[in-house]
């Protein structure tokens, strides 16, 4: 009983001091260390987070170390990779390779060995205007006053390939230059023994294109010399070249008759 009373008043007396303490605002030991403890964790929490953010964590470490190794790797592929393109990929070299200036001092075109060659003096000089009146289309300065060719017979599939022919070596010529063309087969025909257009154009390599609708200028020409036995010029002439698209030594080394528009015309 005694001791009961003794815990009962003992319990009451610390209940007044705690009352009295907290009243007074004196600290408590107990109160204390919970505050204490709050307080550390929450600075450690704190801390904590702050760690979180500002120190990378072992794996993020990691993957951005594997980033920069990548990275690394792949720049220094590409380094190598254009180290390699530059030891394969051949440069020009001018010394392997002579530039055209070298070429055109080492080897002269056939355009500067030629020699055009010039008109006959032989003859007798004969007025453009007589020339003309006699029907003679091209006048030269030294006509063949004996020059004649006799009439050759076209069959209607020599007429046709004549057409295109003179459409083809000259139809840029009109009339005149077709009749010049016109003359040049038959003089061919006539000299050579050839029988029809074909073998003219074979044997003596006749280049223009056959396939050319003839204009009515190609057509009346070719009247004008086979049918009606005019000629375009006062000479015979068998070959024709245009050196504004080719250089000829053989046509140059014959006997030069005339010139109309770019195409040269040439006796043998």
């Amino acid at each position: 009983m005694n001791n009961f009373l003794e815990k009962r008043i003992t319990v009451i007396l610390v209940s007044v001091v705690l009352v009295l303490c907290i009243a007074i605002g004196i600290p408590v030991g107990i109160s204390h260390c919970q505050v204490t403890t709050s307080n550390y964790d929450v600075e450690a929490t704190t801390e904590a987070t702050t760690e979180s953010t500002t120190e990378p964590t072992e794996t993020a470490l990691q993957a951005e170390t594997e980033t920069i190794k990548v990275n690394t790797k792949a720049h220094a592929k590409n380094d190598s990779d254009d180290d390699k393109l530059k030891n394969t990929v051949p440069t020009e070299s001018t010394e392997t390779k002579p530039s055209e200036t070298k070429t055109t001092e080492t080897k002269p075109t056939e355009t500067e060995e030629i020699v055009f060659a010039t008109a006959s003096t032989n003859g007798v000089k004969t007025s453009y205007q007589t020339q003309w009146n006699q029907g003679y289309i091209v006048a030269v300065d030294y006509p063949d006053r004996n020059y004649s060719c006799p009439h050759v017979e076209l069959t209607d599939e020599n007429r046709d390939l004549l057409e295109r022919l003179c459409m083809g070596e000259f139809g840029s010529g009109g009339f005149n230059g077709a009749a010049l063309i016109a003359q040049a087969v038959k003089n061919d025909m006539v000299t050579y023994g050839y029988k029809n257009v074909k073998d003219v154009i074979t044997n003596l390599h006749y280049t223009g294109s056959t396939n050319k609708k003839p204009t009515k200028a190609v057509k009346d020409a070719v009247v004008y010399v086979f049918d009606m036995d005019k000629d375009a010029v006062q000479h015979r002439i068998l070959y024709m070249y245009n050196p504004k698209k080719r250089v000829s030594k053989f046509h140059e080394s014959q006997k030069y008759i005339c010139t109309y528009k770019n195409v040269r015309f040439f006796d043998k």
